[in-house]
């Protein structure tokens, strides 16, 4: 393990933080120099020589190019808390150089000569301790290192060279490094907090995305149950409107869409249409061959009846072995001529529990509705009708009579 990386405190989300904000000032800093340090260089080129000044230029930009490298290392995007670690580890170590670096421009830069050279280097320095300061401000372990390593030359120069000024110069470069400490405690805990309240907000940010996943979980969960529901629902209904044993509507749901249908036809003023159905002597298909065969034979006979009916007409079980077919705006021939073919296709069709070449025919009225006619009219006149085809010797259908409206 790694010096650097043995002295590292517990590494957790707070100092990843903090670290993610070091490599952002970092890359903000790190080009500043590229233009900085030439210039300082040119600037004291008369009174140092110039192979001094470009010995520590090449070094310390070598220095900044390696932090630019680590700190672009990190990315725009959050990391994971190893990740993070792994790249800072790195920089912390350029950082230490390149805090060197600064503390060595002194030794390297400072003219020999007495003059106002001199004043502009401490100025320089001064300057530079502020920027590094600010660089290093998230790194509270390396900053009482930095700081002695920064100041320890330039306070001794100062003290050597003796006289009023310098005597002054030194004590307010002390005065400002207190200053400067100060400062650095409070700008670090202010990083702290800030790195606290992002974590806290990270927290609460995936704590609202878990109840969010949650909360729909619970939605899709209440969704699937509805739907259950109101199938459940439905199926009840439908029960309810079914007859138990055919399977068509029962003479409860067929009167609820008389009423319906005879609405919308005062609405619209298009006609519609009823027929009623009787089977013809079933009575002795279950005296003769039992009640099993006659409830198939109702089946049977619905079927047959539903395979004939366009869309929107109804077929219901009237009650015993009489059906009704319900037709919303068609008119009274149209359904007599569908049930003429009910009619033929029952009679021709050989039914499971009759014996060989028995049939079973069906009488059938049919009733032509004008909009405004009452129900209870139309149920009449289609009675009336089958009434009629069954005294014409059953196994027929008839229509019933305009004449018979009252």
């Amino acid at each position: 393990m790694r010096p650097a990386e043995r002295a590292l405190p517990p590494f957790g989300r707070q100092e990843a933080e903090l670290a993610r904000e070091m490599a952002g000032m970092l890359r903000l800093s790190v080009w500043h120099a590229f233009i900085a340090i030439p210039f300082f260089v040119w600037l004291m080129h008369p009174q140092v020589p110039l192979w001094r000044g470009a010995a520590w230029a090449a070094v310390f930009l070598a220095v900044e190019l390696w932090l630019a490298a680590l700190s672009a290392s990190f990315g725009r995007t959050p990391q994971s808390l190893w990740q993070t670690r792994a790249r800072y580890l790195p920089l912390r170590e350029a950082m230490l150089a390149s805090s060197l670096a600064w503390a060595s421009m002194m030794w390297l830069m400072l003219p020999d000569a007495e003059g106002p050279y001199r004043l502009v280097t401490i100025m320089w320095l001064v300057g530079a301790f502020a920027l590094v300061c600010l660089l290093l401000a998230p790194c509270r372990d390396l900053q009482r290192g930095y700081i002695v390593g920064y100041w320890a030359y330039p306070l001794y120069r100062l003290h050597q060279e003796g006289g009023s000024l310098y005597l002054a110069i030194l004590i307010g470069c002390a005065i400002y490094i207190l200053v400067q400490w100060e400062f650095l405690q409070s700008f670090n805990r202010q990083l702290q907090d800030t790195a606290t309240l992002s974590e806290r907000n990270e927290a609460m940010l995936a704590s609202v995305r878990a109840l969010h996943r949650e909360s729909m979980a619970k939605k899709a969960l209440l969704e699937e149950r509805q739907q259950v529901l109101q199938s459940a629902l439905r199926q009840m209904r439908r029960l309810a409107e079914s007859d138990a044993l055919t399977g068509c509507y029962n003479q409860r749901a067929l009167r609820e869409r008389l009423d319906r249908c005879a609405e919308a036809s005062l609405l619209s003023g298009r006609p519609w249409s009823l027929a009623m159905l009787d089977l013809d002597h079933f009575k002795q298909v279950n005296d003769n061959y039992g009640h099993q065969v006659g409830d198939r034979l109702l089946c049977q006979a619905a079927r047959l009846f539903e395979s004939l009916l366009p869309e929107g007409a109804v077929l219901a079980r009237y009650g015993g072995e009489e059906f009704a077919v319900l037709a919303p705006e068609m008119e009274g021939m149209a359904l007599l001529s569908l049930m003429e073919e009910a009619r033929t296709l029952l009679c021709t069709t050989s039914l499971e529990g009759l014996p060989v070449g028995k049939v079973q025919t069906v009488s059938i009225g049919v009733a032509g509705c004008r909009p405004g006619e009452p129900v209870r009219q139309c149920l009449k006149r289609a009675d009336v009708a089958l009434y009629r085809a069954k005294q014409g010797g059953r196994n027929r259908v008839r229509l019933a009579d305009d004449a018979e409206r009252g």
